[in-house]
């Protein structure tokens, strides 16, 4: 979600950060027992495991600079019921390991694909880029990832990737601009990003392990309306796979995200009435960068501020303009604003215009992006024959992931079994076509 750190009003000062881990360990690797598992950048200097048709994952913690450990759960560290050594070292990147899980028999991993640097430029700026290729014969379709909203740099945090090389697809992950190895100023503009992605394309699309006939982008949260937005502007994509996003605008997802947590609160209908005239005015004033619109939310803030139905929005950008005064948050909200954000801009248009294929995965559980309005109107263009398919995961919030509820919370445990495999499957279904 886009409008979470809106507004900072604390300076949160932390320790000295720890060195990442080595880039030459991530990647895909296949276990002896047949198994595909994904090594990718988690926080500080630890990694994170994914494998590809449970959804199994966890956090693994640095022992030493080739050996990490991780205990049962999403992030937990002990007890350690799993220990990966990593082996050999060819060209900068790691070729194997040792996968030893407390009570089974230890198994060995063996590097799936190989890669390449990649480096393109986007509008003056010069973006840094991980081209992944499968090991089996060229030419490969090729996958582009588009980011979500997050700075981090997309060769070492985006995963997906992995499991697109290891069934035979090549994909290209990027850091977005002003991010990672990037220039340029990081935005949230999606015209500027559209044409990112698309530069990015065009990057690999006369690579001669490439097919150029099948070249499309795999769009992730925000890159939902990023990437169809992108292949609506390019005769090189030819398809679109969108992952937990939405085609309603941000100013929308705000909405119904504060919405559902006093649907999920049991307020009542009028409490909800009242709630959402407040949420209607907060977004108004936030999209107006706090320029206007002041009368309509300083009216209800005075009406519904000590409401009991106020606190479930604590935690979010509503709940600090309703704790702060007016000066305060006129002096330090336009500069939280995510810079370039068009918060009514909205994918109808293009969707509606577009006829090259898509594959929409959505988790219906997803309160970051709330679905229901975006999987009724998917729905409506395939009946009118638009070449769009839709997969729900019906118990996966965003990401895709998987959670039990602990004192109101959302615990997370995994992704959704047959996900990544779904993902997979919707790029091979499409280009399977395009042949």
């Amino acid at each position: 979600m886009q409008q979470k750190n809106i507004f900072l009003v604390f300076l949160l000062v932390s320790g000295c950060a720890a060195s990442p881990p080595d880039k030459g360990l991530l990647g895909a690797y296949q276990l002896t027992d047949g198994r595909i598992v994904s090594i990718s950048r988690s926080s500080g200097d630890s990694l994170r495991y994914r494998l590809f048709k449970s959804g199994a994952t966890g956090r693994l913690y640095k022992d030493t600079d080739k050996v990490f450990v991780s205990g049962k759960g999403f992030s937990n560290r002990e007890p350690v019921n799993l220990t990966v050594t990593f082996d050999t070292s060819q060209q900068g990147l790691t070729q194997s390991l040792q996968w030893i899980t407390t009570g089974e028999t230890p198994l060995s991993a063996r590097r799936i694909g190989k890669e390449r640097t990649v480096w393109f430029e986007s509008d003056g700026a010069k973006l840094h880029g991980r081209l992944q290729l499968p090991d089996s014969p060229p030419p490969f379709p090729a996958v582009v990832l588009v980011h979500g909203s997050g700075d981090s740099p997309g060769t070492e945090w985006y995963f997906d990737s992995d499991f697109f090389v290891a069934n035979g697809i090549a994909a290209l992950t990027y850091d977005k601009r002003g991010s990672g190895r990037s220039e340029g100023s990081f935005t949230f503009d999606y015209e500027q990003l559209a044409r990112d992605a698309i530069a990015a394309a065009n990057s690999i699309v006369n690579d001669v392990e490439v097919d150029p006939g099948r070249v499309g982008l795999s769009g992730y949260s925000q890159g939902a309306w990023v990437a169809p937005l992108a292949a609506s502007k390019s005769d090189v994509i030819q398809f679109v796979i969108v992952n937990f996003g939405m085609i309603e605008s941000p100013a929308e997802e705000a909405r119904m995200e504060m919405r559902q947590l006093l649907i999920d609160a049991d307020v009542s209908a009028e409490e909800l009435r009242d709630a959402d005239a407040l949420i209607r005015a907060a977004i108004e004033l936030v999209a107006h960068e706090f320029k206007s619109d002041w009368k309509t939310f300083e009216r209800l803030k005075q009406q519904h501020e000590n409401a009991a139905w106020t606190k479930y929005l604590d935690d979010t950008p509503i709940g600090i303009m309703l704790k702060f005064p007016k000066f305060l948050v006129r002096l330090l909200g336009p500069s939280q604003l995510p810079e370039g954000l068009n918060w009514y801009y909205d994918s109808v248009d293009v969707l509606s215009k577009s006829d090259k294929p898509m594959a929409w995965l959505l988790g219906e559980k997803d309160i970051s992006a709330p679905n229901a309005q975006t999987i009724n109107k998917l729905k409506a263009y395939a009946e009118a024959g638009k070449p769009y398919t839709l997969y729900v995961f019906p118990d996966a919030d965003h990401s895709m992931l998987l959670f039990d509820v602990q004192k109101g919370k959302r615990i997370y445990t995994s992704y959704a079994p047959g996900y990544f495999q779904a993902e997979v499957d919707a790029v091979w279904q499409i280009v399977n076509q395009l042949e």
